[in-house]
């Protein structure tokens, strides 16, 4: 009867964290469309209102320099892809860590590079909400 019960909670705990992964994987995925196409309105749904967003050169945005950014021209991303991802939850967060190619323009100089990413993303009503990113150059 013990192993049955285990055995029970080993297979909910597995199904939770692959409902978990599924979940903060589509995020992901829709953070960085949004960044390449610039849709403000998905930025301020999944990015929180106490973020340090982190680039590899120092810089570090809120989430009003994030939109203010894109909706000036001042940085546009034309390809985001990200490989290598590796998840870590605990009760209502993730850190994701990550290898990620971007391309794209910051104030008309075109930029290509692979970074090392670090996100934190928190659960928030049933919803993942970006609380912190910071990346490193990597080439």
């Amino acid at each position: 009867m013990k192993l049955i019960t285990i055995t029970i909670l080993v297979l909910l705990s597995s199904l939770v964290n692959g409902q978990d992964t599924i979940g903060i994987k589509k995020a992901t995925s829709t953070l960085n469309n949004a960044l390449v196409t610039k849709d403000t309105t998905v930025l301020k749904r999944l990015i929180s209102s106490r973020i340090g967003y982190g680039h590899s050169n120092g810089w570090l945005q809120t989430k009003q320099d994030i939109i203010a950014d894109f909706v000036s021209g001042k940085i546009e991303y034309k390809k985001i892809e990200t490989a290598e991802e590796n998840y870590t939850f605990s009760k209502k967060a993730v850190a994701i860590r990550s290898v990620t190619k971007v391309e794209g323009r910051i104030n008309g100089s075109i930029f290509n590079m692979t970074l090392q990413v670090l996100q934190v993303w928190k659960k928030v009503k049933r919803n993942w909400v970006l609380i912190a990113r910071q990346s490193v150059k990597l080439s």
